[in-house]
């Protein structure tokens, strides 16, 4: 999803021919990095372990790839000709933030895992009853600079009360934990499915309805409605997790190639926008008259399979088993 997400957004920039798929695409895959975290929420939030231990294992898988992809990245910008000085300004220029647009997930990661412990104690110590109101108030909260903006409506409402704490991704770990409970508690499991996949694209086709109103409005493409935090992509991730929670019992006689696949899927996020960006230059096929109806999914299952190629073959080295 993160890769058609990617591929997508590449020509829609500019309404033209290719706008329309490019929107199609986008708003269908917005939910890729809330569920991320809604699975991390999952595996997370019901565990029992010091301070010390959790802070270990999270950052010792999560440090190594931001150190090592951000360096990577910064390699291949000087070779392009962007130098960044000596060693000092290199460091400088890692701590100031993602040398590559996607690395900003590994960044952010690392100060949602600051709160995670804490988060821990919220979840054991609420009833349902204060989970609900607490992802209520999160979903109102985080939805409300989408609304505000779409609306035009002047009072900034989060300033002035305050509810800066109830705003943010971390709240998708709660909601992951929750969403969860809450498929396995369904008696009839197959009905829930599949009113969440039908759910699912219903809120992709609001989104895509929305951003071309928006955008129409506005004279020029905006991604208002693109934010992982406005409403159709909260209650879009909802139905995404739900239908990839249950496909899990559809497909696991694939279960041992998908876990081969899944211990790859960091070091693929990492290095599919370098692929990507090759890939493009050598086939202009997205900025061609080809149509990006099956240019994009064409181009996305490309990448995917170059980018585990490339994984696959740095994993068989021990070294990079701790940054892919």
């Amino acid at each position: 999803m993160v890769v058609v997400l990617h591929v997508a957004a590449t020509n829609f920039g500019a309404f033209g021919n290719q706008w329309w798929a490019s929107n199609f695409y986008d708003s269908l895959t917005r939910s890729c990095v809330p569920v991320f975290l809604m699975i991390s929420g999952v595996l997370l939030l019901d565990k029992h372990e010091t301070l010390s231990v959790f802070f270990r294992k999270r950052f010792a898988r999560v440090l190594p790839p931001l150190l090592f992809w951000s360096l990577f990245y910064m390699a291949w910008n000087a070779w392009q000709g962007r130098g960044y000085g000596a060693w000092p300004g290199w460091m400088e220029r890692l701590a100031r933030g993602p040398v590559a647009f996607h690395l900003w997930y590994l960044y952010a990661i690392v100060g949602i895992y600051l709160f995670v412990p804490f988060l821990r104690h919220i979840w054991s110590a609420s009833k349902p009853g204060e989970r609900k109101a607490y992802l209520a108030f999160w979903a109102l909260v985080s939805g409300w600079p989408t609304i505000r903006a779409a609306l035009g409506i002047d009072a900034d409402v989060l300033r002035t009360y305050s509810l800066g704490p109830f705003f943010g991704l971390a709240g998708y770990l709660f909601l992951g934990a929750y969403v969860c409970e809450a498929y396995r508690r369904q008696t009839d499991k197959e009905r829930y499915w599949r009113l969440s996949l039908v759910l699912f694209l219903v809120f992709g086709a609001l989104t895509m309805a929305a951003t071309y109103i928006y955008s129409r409005r506005s004279g020029t493409p905006q991604t208002l409605f693109y934010d992982y935090l406005s409403p159709f992509v909260v209650a879009s991730s909802v139905c995404a997790f739900n239908v990839l929670y249950g496909a899990g019992a559809r497909i696991a006689a694939y279960s041992g190639a998908l876990r081969k696949v899944s211990a790859c899927t960091l070091g693929i996020y990492c290095v599919h926008v370098f692929v990507l960006h090759r890939v493009e230059a050598a086939s202009r096929q997205l900025g061609s008259a080809v149509s990006s109806w099956w240019a994009i999914p064409a181009m996305a299952s490309c990448v995917f399979g170059l980018s585990l190629a490339v994984i696959l073959l740095l994993r068989k080295f021990k070294p990079f088993t701790m940054v892919t």
